[in-house]
């Protein structure tokens, strides 16, 4: 059963046509609803059923691991789009400023070579690796990114989002990295702060977030997935413990359902365990588990 969501504000709540409500359960999934928004506060928006994110503030958006065409993931495991999955021409047609692009690792089910290249001269942040695959990919502007430092996106209506990288927890922590980013408006005000580790949340790093203030949503992992014997996304302990570190009010789930599109010898690889109920109750009602569906956007301070 998926967690409530926070309620779109009323006044805003005439100016999206085409806003979703199931019980107390408001949310809304409108591709234009953003620029009514885009001045106020700070949006989240899961561009997929699995994990590719945007981050939207004062006009200005990031892209979190875009996956933005009909391409499978295919290799180690396999993957296909679900449903109402954004794509670039949906981002075309929003007319939406994306400023950078951020990558958590140079795995394909991250780094998508296609749809990097539909994004034409964007900047690309990540790790080495990272960097170095989206240089391969045709990339021209591509930025190294260490756990710890921070950088400005210019936001097109005042403000800015800053984005810094954060240390991922081993064994995957030599090859990615989490995002934590934050809005702030040109008053210098803090407007929303997000944190995005898609493997490992440690509570050392969870505990670092925290300092630089309240986390508003924690978009982490609620299914644990080991490859043999390798631990690639924690389950739901680690995740409700670096919630609670973090203080996060909200966590929402990344890297869903991952055996969904697996062929019967990569489930074989593949344990997977855990999921959003058993996380839920981990975190004992200190943050609320908020799932979002394809192309769900989320006021990430609605209610605080």
């Amino acid at each position: 059963m998926e967690g409530r969501r926070w309620p779109v504000r009323d006044s805003c709540r005439a100016l999206v046509g085409q806003h979703r409500a199931r019980n107390d359960r408001d949310c809304w999934r409108n591709q234009f609803a953003p620029a009514v928004f885009a001045r106020l506060v700070m949006l989240l928006r899961r561009l997929d059923d699995y994990q590719s994110w945007q981050i939207q503030f004062a006009g200005t958006s990031l892209l979190i691991d875009p996956w933005l065409d009909d391409e499978p993931i295919s290799g180690a495991f396999d993957r296909r789009h679900g449903r109402g999955f954004t794509t670039h021409t949906d981002l075309l047609r929003e007319n939406a400023t994306i400023s950078a692009v951020l990558l958590c690792t140079s795995v394909n089910d991250h780094l998508r070579p296609n749809t990097l290249r539909l994004l034409g001269d964007l900047p690309v942040h990540g790790n080495l690796k990272a960097a170095k695959a989206a240089r391969d990919a045709g990339c021209s502007d591509t930025r190294v990114c260490t756990p710890g430092k921070s950088v400005d996106v210019e936001c097109r209506e005042g403000g800015v989002l800053r984005v810094t990288a954060t240390k991922c927890g081993l064994p995957l922590g030599l090859i990615a990295t989490g995002w934590m980013i934050e809005a702030i408006d040109h008053n210098d005000d803090d407007r929303g702060r997000v944190w995005i580790e898609p493997h490992q949340p440690t509570v050392e790093t969870a505990e670092w977030v925290r300092t630089r203030g309240p986390v508003d949503v924690a978009v982490l992992p609620t299914q644990s997935v080991v490859a043999v014997v390798v631990p690639v996304t924690a389950g739901p302990k680690r995740t409700a413990a670096a919630a609670s570190a973090c203080g996060a009010r909200a966590v929402v789930p990344t890297a869903t359902d991952p055996r969904r599109d697996m062929r019967w010898w990569q489930k074989a690889l593949y344990f997977v365990a855990g999921g959003d109920d058993h996380t839920r109750r981990l975190l004992h009602g200190r943050s609320e588990l908020i799932s979002l569906r394809a192309s769900d956007w989320l006021d990430v301070r609605s209610g605080r």
